[in-house]
């Protein structure tokens, strides 16, 4: 039997790149214990999310304090220890000079070619690959990230207005999540529809990062069912600021959005879901939705 037919090892990592002379780069780490140029990449801590782990294996083998962007290739092979994932994210961030470590002692800025040629597995090709495609994209517009607003005490159990819901045990939960997670996209604006349960969700990310939640009554359910064509917009408007804006909605509206929004771009998506607590990361390129990925859970 092999000794690879464990449990599941998770890992979590990021295809960290920049723009040189019209072209873009990548970075890969060699190992000096391992004796090989790879990712960086790193395993999942107990309770975290791959994100987080993707961001601070990022942060501690290149210096870098990079922002997640799309989600790329996820690679399945089989180790010593068991079979193995690893998840890897698009990320940018500001050049900082490299200090080696033990861990790492060296990191090379190479053209996508010539990191494909530089790589010790075949397989990390991959994740170079889907950067590859997304590459005129990658950094185009502003990306807005989509949260549906977080479980809330039912309707049935409430007897004042249903826009003044608050949320529940669970949905407090939910909004903690996002505390921990929402961070490795960058966000440096939060919005929210006017509902109470939309506004809390938010509230606990706004205190962390020292941010308003400002309220966008064109995406309240009411409003937007009578105008949707105006909350569109208003999400269209955001991607031509810098940064990644967070916007909390009800779940109706985010699906109506996004149906919308692909329709609008001739883009093909999965199915549509907009679970509670979940979160859209939408990326836009030319005014037009490019990239959407969906993150059911992030408490789970």
């Amino acid at each position: 039997m092999r000794s690879g037919a464990g449990k599941m090892i998770r890992a979590a990592g990021g295809v960290l790149w920049r723009c040189r002379d019209g072209g873009m780069e990548v970075a890969l780490v060699h190992r000096p214990e391992y004796r090989d140029w790879s990712l960086p990449k790193g395993k999942l801590r107990r309770g975290e999310h791959p994100l987080v782990t993707a961001c601070r294996e990022v942060a501690e083998e290149t210096g870098v304090s990079a922002v997640a962007g799309q989600r790329l290739a996820i690679e399945h092979y089989g180790t010593a220890s068991g079979p193995k994932a690893v998840e890897y994210w698009a990320m940018h961030g500001p050049d900082t000079e490299f200090a080696p470590t033990a861990e790492v002692d060296r990191l090379a800025w190479l053209p996508l070619p010539g990191a494909r040629r530089r790589l010790s597995y075949w397989r990390d090709s991959d994740a170079l690959d889907a950067l590859e495609v997304l590459e005129e994209t990658a950094t185009a517009d502003g990306a807005v990230l989509m949260v549906h607003s977080g479980h809330a005490v039912p309707r049935a159990r409430w007897a004042s207005d249903d826009g003044d819901r608050p949320l529940d045990d669970k949905g407090h939960l939910q909004a903690e999540a996002l505390c921990r997670v929402l961070p490795a996209f960058g966000p440096s604006r939060l919005l929210s529809a006017s509902p109470t349960r939309c506004v809390d969700t938010m509230k606990p990310l706004g205190s962390d990062l020292a941010l308003p939640v400002e309220i966008e009554t064109a995406l309240d359910e009411d409003r937007y069912a009578i105008g949707p064509r105006h909350g569109m917009t208003r999400i269209l408007e955001l991607t031509s600021v810098e940064g990644t804006t967070a916007v909390c909605a009800p779940g109706v509206v985010i699906l109506h959005l996004l149906a919308a929004l692909a329709e609008d771009a001739d883009l093909a998506l999965p199915e549509i879901k907009a679970r509670k607590g979940s979160i859209w990361a939408l990326f836009f390129s030319g005014g037009r939705l490019s990239t959407a990925d969906y993150y059911p859970a992030l408490t789970d």
